[in-house]
C-alpha cells in the first residue's frame, strides 16, 4: 500500500466509526442459571452480587406463601389456580430494598410450568392472567426492566397439539391466539413499557418457517402452537412494549455464520420467523421484536464426549468462549442471556440443584474456580473499553504497568535529526509544513504544522490473541483533524488484516489536552502492531496540533 492511502484509509474508517457510534446502543449480558436468586436473596446480597460481576442484570424468581401456607412461585404459575396480590407485598418490599447501580436490566422469570391449562378453559385463563398481572406489577413497581418468559414445557406439553383432544389443529390455533392476547393485555395493564425477554419465540420453530407450508409442520411440533400464541400477543401489544426472541439455540452455535443466519431468520422480512407471523402483525413484529441469543457456559466446561461440549481454540476453551460470545453480542440487537447449570455465580441454591450439580464436572463450585479467567473474559466481551480501563488501573496500583512505546513523551531527541528517538514519520508531498519537536511543551511534544496528511509511526511485536490499550494526547489550534490509529503487519513488514484496522478519536478532557483511548485485539496472521498518531487537513499555517504521551499497554492474557 502506498503511504498516502494508509492515511486515507484511517480517516475513512474514522468517519465510518463515528457514524456507526451514533446509531448503536449498549449490549446487555443477563445472568440466569440454576443459581438464579429469589427476592429474599437479592435483598440480602445485591451489593456483593454487583461487585465484580460481568453482568448488566439478573433473572430472578418470585416466591410467596399462599392462604394455606403453600409456596407459590413464578416458576410454577402456568395453572388455573389464582393468586392474591397481598401475598406478594413482602416480595415487593424485598425488591424495593435493592438499590442497584450496575444491574440496570433485571427480569422477573415466569415459566410455562406445569402448563396444564386447557385452551378452552375461560375461567382458568382468567385466573392465569391475574397471575401474569401480579408478576408484571411486581416488575414495574420494583424498577425491573421487564419479564423473562420461559415457554419450555417442563411439565405438560402446553404448546403441542394433541390429536386425541377432539379439536383440530386449526381450532386449537385459534384458541392459542386468543390466549396470547389475554396474556399480553395482562402485562400491558400493569407494565405498559415492559421488555419481555423470552428464551425463545419463533426461533423455536424456524425449521417450520423455512418450509413452503409451515402449518403442516407445526401440527407435529412440540411448540407448534407457540406461533399462534405469539400472534395473539402481537394482536394487542402496545407500541411501548418490546419483545426479545432470546434464541436458546444460540447454545450450540460455533461460527459467525451460524449466528448471522439465525439473526437473519429472526429479523428479516422474509426470514423463517417472520413467515410464522400473521400478515397483519408483520409490521409490528419487525419494529418491536428484537434478536437476542442464549449462551450456555457448560459447553466450555464439560469434558470431551459430553453432547454439550466445545473443544479448545488454539489450546484454550476460554478463547473459544470469548470468540463465540463476542459473535453473539455483535449479532444481537441488545440482549444476550448467559446460562449455566453446574457452577454458580451466587450462593443461591435449592436442594434439587445441589444434588444435581454434585455429579457434574463443575460440582457446584463458583464459575471462576471452575474456569479461572471466566469473569474477566465475559467482562471484556461485554464492554472491552471499560474492562481495559479497570485492568490498567489495577496494574497502575500494583506498579506493574509498562508502556511499550519507546519515547512516548518525546523527551529523547536524536542529535543528527533533531527529532524524537524511536519514531518514524511520513507526510504527503502536498503538505507545505511538517513535523517538528517543540521543547516548550512538557518534556517535549511533536508539533504538526500545515500538513495535509501525516503520521508519526511506531511498531510493537505482538502475538495473535493479545489485547492492547493504546492512548495519546493531542492539543490543537485551528481546525485540523487528529487521530490515533492502529494497523497490522506481518513479520516482514507486509500489511495484513485490512479489515481489522482501528481508529480512535481524540476527545476533550478536563484540561486543554484532548485524549484518545482504544483497545485492540491482535488478529490471526499479525505479528506487528503499527501505532500511528496523525493529522489531516491543516490548510493554513494557523492550523497547528501537538501530540504527547503516546502509550501502549499489554493486558493480561486469559487462558
Amino acid at each position: 500500500m502506498k503511504p498516502v492511502s494508509l492515511v486515507c484509509v484511517l480517516f475513512g474508517l474514522m468517519t465510518i466509526g463515528l457514524l456507526a457510534a451514533e446509531n448503536t446502543h449498549a449490549k446487555k449480558f443477563i445472568q440466569v442459571g440454576w443459581d438464579s436468586p429469589n427476592t429474599a436473596y437479592l435483598k440480602d446480597h445485591w451489593k456483593e452480587m454487583e461487585k465484580g460481576s460481568p453482568f448488566d442484570g439478573v433473572i430472578y424468581r418470585v416466591e410467596a406463601k399462599g392462604e394455606t401456607n403453600q409456596q407459590e412461585s413464578s416458576l410454577l404459575m402456568w395453572t388455573k389456580k389464582p393468586w392474591k396480590r397481598e401475598w406478594f407485598q413482602p416480595v415487593l418490599a424485598d425488591l424495593k430494598s435493592c438499590h442497584f447501580t450496575q444491574f440496570s436490566d433485571n427480569f422477573l422469570q415466569m415459566d410455562a410450568t406445569p402448563g396444564d391449562l386447557d385452551w378452552a378453559d375461560e375461567s382458568g385463563w382468567e385466573a392465569f392472567a391475574g397471575k401474569v398481572g401480579i408478576c408484571s406489577w411486581l416488575a414495574k413497581q420494583s424498577g425491573s426492566k421487564g419479564l423473562c418468559i420461559d415457554f419450555e414445557s417442563y411439565g405438560a406439553k402446553q404448546f403441542q397439539w394433541n390429536a386425541k383432544g377432539g379439536r383440530s389443529f386449526e381450532e386449537i390455533q385459534m384458541l392459542a391466539r386468543k390466549r396470547g392476547a389475554v396474556f399480553m393485555r395482562a402485562v400491558a395493564r400493569e407494565f405498559p413499557d415492559a421488555t419481555l425477554l423470552a428464551f425463545w419465540l419463533n426461533s423455536a420453530n424456524m425449521k417450520a418457517g423455512r418450509q413452503p407450508d409451515p402449518h403442516r409442520i407445526l401440527a407435529g411440533e412440540a411448540y407448534g402452537l407457540l406461533p399462534a400464541f405469539i400472534n395473539g400477543m402481537l394482536d394487542v401489544m402496545p407500541s411501548s412494549i418490546k419483545l426479545v426472541d432470546g434464541c436458546e439455540n444460540g447454545y450450540y452455535m460455533d461460527s459467525e455464520t451460524e449466528f448471522l443466519r439465525a439473526a437473519s431468520d429472526m429479523r428479516g422480512w422474509d426470514g423463517a420467523a417472520m413467515r410464522l407471523v400473521a400478515p397483519e402483525n408483520r409490521g409490528r413484529y419487525r419494529t418491536q421484536v428484537q434478536v437476542g441469543f442464549g449462551f450456555y457456559l457448560d459447553m466450555y466446561l464439560n469434558e470431551e464426549g459430553n453432547q454439550y461440549y466445545f473443544p479448545p481454540l488454539n489450546g484454550s476453551r476460554l478463547a473459544r468462549l470469548q470468540r463465540n460470545l463476542n459473535w453473539a453480542r455483535q449479532v444481537s440487537d441488545e440482549y444476550v442471556w448467559i446460562y449455566g447449570e453446574q457452577c454458580k455465580w451466587w450462593n443461591m441454591e435449592t436442594a434439587w440443584s445441589k444434588e444435581a450439580v454434585a455429579r457434574t464436572v463443575g460440582r457446584g463450585r463458583s464459575w471462576e474456580q471452575a474456569m479461572p479467567g471466566l469473569t474477566c473474559t465475559i467482562d471484556r466481551v461485554r464492554d472491552l473499553t471499560a474492562a481495559a480501563r479497570r485492568e490498567i488501573g489495577r496494574q497502575q496500583t500494583n506498579n506493574s504497568l509498562t508502556n511499550l512505546i519507546v519515547n512516548g513523551d518525546f523527551s529523547m531527541i536524536t542529535p543528527q535529526t533533531g527529532l524524537p528517538t524511536g519514531w518514524s514519520f511520513w507526510q504527503d508531498e502536498s503538505s507545505k509544513g511538517g513535523f517538528s519537536w517543540d521543547g516548550m511543551v512538557g518534556t517535549g511534544a511533536m508539533k504538526a504544522t500545515n500538513i495535509s496528511n501525516g503520521v508519526l509511526i511506531q511498531k510493537i511485536q505482538v502475538t495473535p490473541g493479545e489485547v492492547f490499550v493504546v492512548e495519546a494526547e493531542c492539543q490543537r489550534r485551528g481546525n485540523p483533524i487528529c487521530l490515533l490509529g492502529v494497523r497490522w503487519q506481518k513479520q516482514n513488514d507486509q500489511w495484513s488484516n485490512w479489515d481489522e484496522d482501528q481508529v480512535f478519536v481524540f476527545k476533550k478532557s478536563e484540561n486543554k489536552w484532548e485524549e484518545a483511548f482504544g483497545v485492540v485485539t491482535v488478529p490471526e496472521g499479525a505479528a506487528q502492531l503499527v501505532l500511528m498518531t496523525g493529522v489531516r487537513q491543516q490548510l493554513t499555517p494557523e492550523d497547528v496540533c501537538w501530540f504527547d504521551n503516546v502509550k501502549a499497554f499489554r493486558l493480561s492474557t486469559v487462558r
